[in-house]
């Protein structure tokens, strides 16, 4: 007990010798010369304060699964709040030699549960890519957990348990968890796990579809049932989810209907059982608007307190490239003072201001809100890849709230 306390206080001390440093720092460095290709990022934070930055290695290519083999999910660790990080540890292997569910694994979506200690990552796995899947030859779902040390990784191919949730709905022929952050909820728990929340991107006519676990991930439903299309017109497609303040949850989707340059928002209530009339979030002024992007980005709200009269509140963030294109990483935030200004998904589409957090060309993103208060923020960047737009180092900083929001708000630690 002595020694996990004693390094749990190092932990800590490197937290806050790296946040007033605020230094950003490439956790997984793409080498075009060699064919090595990093993409899609997200991160954890264990229970002894470490932080576990995860991603694809794709050999090759930086193409997805179904246009690269052997694509490997990997993470990194840092007890310092992400000033430096340690060797590369596997997660997830791919092997390209072998055939079905070992082939490839990328796009990880991670959880740790807040309780236990587990770590839980969903992903996309096989050599059958997304465009191409079909209920006979789909692109296949991986659950991969560790415990609390996330140091060995178990997996599992659940195939089968996900597809079957939509077994009378075959349009549903494809589909993968979205990649970054999974949600856990504060408010509901069963048995000995608190349920957690995921996205899934299906096919164009379906939209993106949200599913819910109650035993950390070993089975999931659909939020709404099997037949709910929260985000069905304009088209959904990769999608986020973040629990509200008052324990319904919040759906930010990007859009296939380009026209949008935006983000589509909906709402799941408990009190009425379904999701709420979709919302488009695209005015370049006073929304999450994104030009000629399409890309997702990261979901999450926060409890602060508002520097102008020192009143409790929380803040929405959402990151998306601005554009034009994928560039311009930026992290959207909005002020939700009270129930009125999250109760209907129209809540969503005004109302946010920008915090630009590069100019280069740049792409996915994840953030979770850290032990100190920062937002960890990671995301893919072109950042010393001269002349490309699309080979990627991996980023990692961690941003105050005060720096993101110009000193109109402070964190309120959990």
């Amino acid at each position: 007990m002595k020694k996990s306390r004693f390094r749990y206080l190092l932990v800590l001390l490197g937290w806050v010798m790296s946040f007033h440093g605020a230094a950003q720092t490439v956790v997984f460095d793409t080498d075009v010369a060699r064919g090595q290709y990093y993409r899609i990022p997200a991160v954890v934070q264990l229970l002894d304060g470490r932080l576990l930055a995860i991603a694809d290695d794709r050999h090759g290519s930086d193409y997805d699964i179904g246009g690269n083999w052997g694509i490997d999910i990997v993470g990194r660790f840092s007890s310092d709040g992400g000033r430096t990080w340690g060797e590369t540890c596997m997660i997830a292997d791919g092997d390209g030699r072998r055939e079905g569910f070992h082939d490839s694994h990328g796009d990880a979506a991670a959880v740790v549960d807040r309780e236990s200690g587990r770590v839980l990552v969903m992903c996309a796995s096989g050599k059958q890519g997304f465009l191409n899947s079909t209920l006979h030859e789909p692109l296949r779902v991986g659950r991969y957990t560790s415990d609390s040390n996330a140091c060995v990784w178990t997996g599992d191919d659940v195939t089968s348990d996900i597809y079957d949730i939509f077994a009378d709905f075959p349009e549903v022929n494809s589909l993968f968890f979205s990649s970054g952050r999974i949600c856990q909820s504060h408010f509901i728990k069963h048995g000995d796990y608190y349920r957690i929340y995921s996205a899934v991107d299906a096919p164009m006519g379906v939209g993106c579809l949200v599913l819910y676990s109650d035993d950390f991930g070993q089975t999931w439903q659909a939020l709404g049932g099997p037949s709910a299309r929260p985000t069905t017109a304009p088209w959904g497609d990769e999608a986020k989810v973040e629990e509200l303040p008052d324990g319904n949850v919040l759906l930010s989707c990007r859009s296939k209907q380009t026209a949008t340059s935006g983000r589509l928002y909906n709402i799941y209530d408990y009190t009425t059982g379904s999701w709420g009339e979709v919302a488009v979030s695209n005015d370049p002024e006073l929304g999450t608007y994104s030009e000629s992007c399409s890309c997702n980005g990261e979901l999450l709200i926060v409890p602060v307190m508002r520097m102008s009269d020192n009143r409790p509140m929380h803040l929405a963030f959402q990151s998306v490239p601005r554009g034009k294109g994928r560039q311009r990483v930026s992290i959207y935030y909005k002020p939700l003072t009270d129930a009125n200004d999250y109760d209907e998904p129209a809540d969503f589409s005004w109302g946010w201001q920008c915090y630009q957090v590069t100019g280069n060309y740049s792409a996915y993103s994840t953030m979770i809100a850290a032990a100190n208060g920062a937002i960890a923020f990671f995301h893919e960047d072109c950042n010393d890849n001269e002349g490309s737009t699309s080979a990627y180092d991996l980023l990692f900083q961690l941003l105050s709230i005060d720096k993101i929001t110009n000193g109109r708000y402070t964190a309120i630690k959990q």
